[in-house]
């Protein structure tokens, strides 16, 4: 074996492409509430992308965890293609509108998600299991009634009460949560696409509920960034969201320069004391991550600008408006990949409980990332070792062989945000 072979064979992910293999691949669904997880593990046993699987992961919390997550609501990804050998950030965040209302901007991200970030399924196939939640609900979990439970005394809000509250008292874990309203808007997206919020009946309902300006409604559209990456390695960076609030991508960086030379005991510490404020309230939100077999990676963080955001609902459609955000600490999405050969070596994201700071979301991802991408730490023992840290963390962390370049990955959703993490073997074709 030739010198540039040898050194070739002891990098990780490198340029040789031995890892590539026709024996089944490792995929993963993680989120922050357990039935879109479970859309999440279905959709890639359908053999759908990451893409997919996030899209259907996403649209399924607006009807199971819409404390966090809302067709008016928004959000940010940072979506690894393997096959463009590209890493992207998808802009979504609820930015206010005048008025301090955000204009809704999810569901037209998540099209763009799935149409040009990987996706291999139909539109339709991600909708379906977040309508067929929404009209039959198969019972609160436990994330949405510690949240209802934590607003209730600020959803004065009829239409709000009705659904969450309907006897004067919140709904308890596995009490049904029916909202035929809202199944009726994401049928009417599953049929129409996106635009059908801001169209007719649907968006005229929006536009005076929140005291949007119908031109704003219409014109609400996500955008495609760069990444900020942090160089890890020769062949490996960890990418993250390039947004333009403060709590994002550069400072994220920052914090990971300032802590990465330090102990290993030491690290989330410094890296949290570089982000800044961890005390104080903040906008509360909920993550995933996909994996696919392809090696396409996408992590995602999602807000309504606070827990059920403005606590208004849109009389005749089941939808909650979003309060704007200025910051992005509610939550911070992650990747890890060789972009040479296009292979995801880590997905994670960080997202802020409500009342952990502005840098919650941030330093929960790097407490997550620095001993899984550094000292190769498997996501269980990640967790465990996190204690009470602030923020939350979903993961999937990936460790590769010096011998045959093959990978083993593993996945963990924070015990704290009563999610669930999904691994399964799939087909690689």
């Amino acid at each position: 074996m030739g010198a540039f072979a040898i050194v070739a064979a002891l990098l990780p992910g490198c340029v040789n492409t031995k890892f590539k293999s026709n024996a089944p691949g490792q995929a993963f669904a993680v989120a922050d509430e357990p039935l879109a997880a479970a859309v999440g593990r279905d959709l890639l046993f359908q053999g759908g992308s990451a893409a997919d699987a996030a899209t259907g992961m996403a649209l399924a919390m607006t009807a199971t965890l819409p404390s966090r997550v809302g067709v008016a609501g928004g959000g940010v990804c940072v979506v690894f293609d393997a096959t463009a050998k590209r890493v992207r950030t998808l802009d979504f965040l609820p930015r206010a509108a005048p008025g301090g209302t955000a204009a809704p901007s999810l569901l037209r991200a998540l099209y763009a998600l799935q149409a040009t970030g990987g996706g291999t399924l139909r539109w339709e196939q991600a909708v379906v299991p977040a309508e067929t939640l929404a009209l039959e609900s198969p019972g609160v979990t436990r994330a949405l009634a510690q949240d209802i439970q934590a607003a209730s005394a600020r959803l004065t809000d009829a239409e709000a009460r009705r659904l969450f509250l309907p006897d004067g008292r919140p709904l308890a874990e596995g009490a049904r949560l029916r909202q035929p309203e809202l199944a009726a808007v994401l049928s009417q997206v599953r049929r129409n696409g996106p635009n059908a919020l801001a169209a007719g009946s649907t968006g005229q309902a929006l536009a005076g509920a929140f005291h949007l300006d119908p031109a704003a409604l219409r014109a609400a559209t996500p955008q495609w960034r760069d990444t900020v990456a942090v160089r890890i390695d020769s062949t490996r960076n960890l990418h993250l969201a390039d947004l333009p609030e403060p709590d994002a991508g550069a400072a994220i960086a920052k914090a990971w320069a300032a802590a990465e030379n330090a102990p290993p005991a030491e690290r989330a510490a410094r890296a949290a004391q570089a982000l800044g404020a961890l005390t104080g309230a903040v906008a509360p939100g909920a993550g995933l991550v996909a994996m696919d077999v392809r090696e396409n990676a996408v992590a995602c963080a999602f807000t309504m600008g606070g827990l059920f955001g403005t606590g208004k609902v849109a009389p005749g459609t089941g939808v909650l408006g979003a309060s704007g955000v200025d910051r992005a600490g509610f939550g911070a999405p992650g990747v890890v990949a060789n972009t040479i050969v296009g292979r995801a070596l880590f997905g994670g994201v960080g997202t802020a409980t409500g009342n952990d700071g502005p840098a919650a979301g941030p330093a929960a991802l790097l407490a997550g990332a620095l001993p899984a991408v550094l000292d190769d730490r498997p996501a269980g023992e990640v967790l465990a070792a996190r204690g009470d840290g602030p923020g939350r963390v979903d993961l999937v962390t990936c460790q590769v062989s010096l011998e045959n370049l093959l990978k083993d990955c593993q996945t963990a959703a924070d015990p704290r945000a009563r999610g669930i993490a999904h691994d399964m073997l799939l087909p690689r074709d």
